[in-house]
Formats: C-alpha cells, sequence, structure tokens
C-alpha cells in the first residue's frame, strides 16, 4: 500500500507542471524543441481555440509549423486573424509557412488570398519578399500570367537575394513557355 502511495504521488508531482503549465509558451517551445510536434500541435490548437482575448502570434506560428491535418491547419489559419498580432513576425511567419503549405498542396485560393494580405499588410516581415514570390507563383499556376508578371515585377524593385533572383528567373521561363514566348 505505501509502494502505492509513493508511486501516485510521485505520479501526480510530475503530472502536476503539465497541467499548470500546458499553455504556457515556454513549456510547449520545449516540446517543439524535443521535437514533439503531436503535444506542440495540440496544446497550440487549445490556446488558439481559447477565449483569451490576448492571445500570443508565437502559439500560431508553432500550431502552423507543426499541425499535419491540412484541414485542421486551414480552419485555425482562416478563424484566427488577429488585427494586433500583424506587428509580430511570428504572426507573418506564420502566414508565410501557411503559404508554402497551400502551394505544395495546390491549394492556390488560400495561396492568393493571403499573398495579397502579406503584400498589403506584412512589408515589415523578413519574409516579405518570399512571400510575394510565392504569391506570385501560385498567380502562375492559376494561369493568371499577367498578374504573375506584375507581381514579378514589383518584387524586382526591391534588394532581391540571390536565390530567390535566381527563383524568379525560373518562374520567368516557365511563364514564357506557358504562354509561348
Amino acid at each position: 500500500m505505501y509502494w502505492r502511495l509513493l508511486f501516485l504521488s510521485v505520479t501526480l508531482i510530475g503530472v502536476a507542471p503539465v497541467l499548470a503549465d500546458d499553455l504556457s509558451f515556454k513549456y510547449i517551445h520545449d516540446e517543439y524543441k524535443k521535437g514533439n510536434y503531436d503535444t506542440v500541435s495540440r496544446l497550440s490548437r487549445k490556446f488558439l481555440k481559447s477565449s483569451d482575448l490576448n492571445k500570443d502570434p508565437r502559439f500560431l506560428f508553432l500550431y502552423a509549423a507543426t499541425e499535419s491535418d491540412w484541414l485542421a491547419l486551414k480552419g485555425i489559419m482562416l478563424s484566427t486573424p488577429n488585427p494586433s498580432w500583424k506587428e509580430s513576425p511570428f504572426y507573418w511567419n506564420a502566414i508565410y509557412l501557411f503559404m508554402e503549405r497551400a502551394l505544395v498542396l495546390g491549394e492556390y485560393d488560400h495561396l492568393i488570398t493571403f499573398g495579397k494580405l502579406f503584400q498589403k499588410e506584412g512589408k515589415s516581415s523578413a519574409r516579405y519578399l518570399d512571400a510575394c514570390f510565392l504569391f506570385a507563383y501560385g498567380l502562375y499556376e492559376m494561369k493568371n500570367f499577367p498578374e504573375a508578371k506584375k507581381q514579378i515585377e514589383v518584387i524586382e524593385k526591391q534588394n532581391i537575394p540571390s536565390k530567390l533572383q535566381l527563383q524568379i528567373v525560373a518562374l520567368k521561363q516557365e511563364m514564357n513557355q506557358s504562354v509561348g514566348e
């Protein structure tokens, strides 16, 4: 009987911090660093669905980085716009991750929607040019070549890293082949 009580006490002491801390960013970020992505996704989603009005955009980033279910991710991304987050790099990084996944999965309508948002309001993000390129690529995939070319022209007016320059050249070549130039 003594051993059972001791085991129960140790178990409860070990679980108590997890229960009390399950929505702290530090705890979830530590789980992310350990590679416990299912836990991170579940706890981040729990936080994002909470009624807390002071939600932290870092949770959206962790959720976008770890959620494997596209429909669940899409549901959260489409239902949690928060105007106060637009100054946060974590918000824009989450949007960028969502755009990448939308491109890979062929969900170009969502890529376009978030690409427009990024282009309009995400200029302060370090991912801005990359997001604009994804936006242009989504337009290309939807066969909207004039708009895709227009987006590339906007990007080319910026100071572009060499890797992105190579991607732009490749996309322009693909577009030229597609339209028969």
